[in-house]
C-alpha cells in the first residue's frame, strides 16, 4: 500500500473530484508541517468549486485543507477522482 501511495504525484493545478461530496476542486498550494511524532506532515490547500450532481438535503460543508496521506488514500482508493497537470 505504501509503494501505492508513493506511485501517486499531485501538482498544483491539479483538479481533484470528491464522488462523495460532489465537490470538484483545484490544489492550490503544499504546505509543510512539523509534527512531533511524524516529523514532516504535508497539507494541500484546495479551492472547491462547486458540487458536481445535486444532493437531497442540506449542502455538506468540506475543509479547504486536506491532509496529503490522506488526500493520496482518497485518490488510491476512489473516493476521490485526479486530473493531473502533467498526465498526458
Amino acid at each position: 500500500l505504501i509503494n501505492e501511495l508513493d506511485d501517486i504525484h499531485i501538482n498544483v493545478g491539479d483538479i481533484i473530484v470528491d464522488h462523495l461530496t460532489g465537490y470538484v476542486g483545484i490544489l492550490i498550494s503544499r504546505s509543510r508541517r512539523i509534527d512531533m511524532v511524524k516529523d514532516d506532515v504535508y497539507f494541500w490547500e484546495i479551492m472547491w468549486t462547486k458540487q458536481s450532481h445535486k444532493r437531497k438535503g442540506n449542502q455538506i460543508e468540506i475543509a479547504g485543507v486536506l491532509e496529503e496521506e490522506t488526500l493520496k488514500l482518497s485518490i488510491l482508493i476512489g473516493a476521490i477522482e485526479l486530473y493531473s497537470v502533467e498526465e498526458k
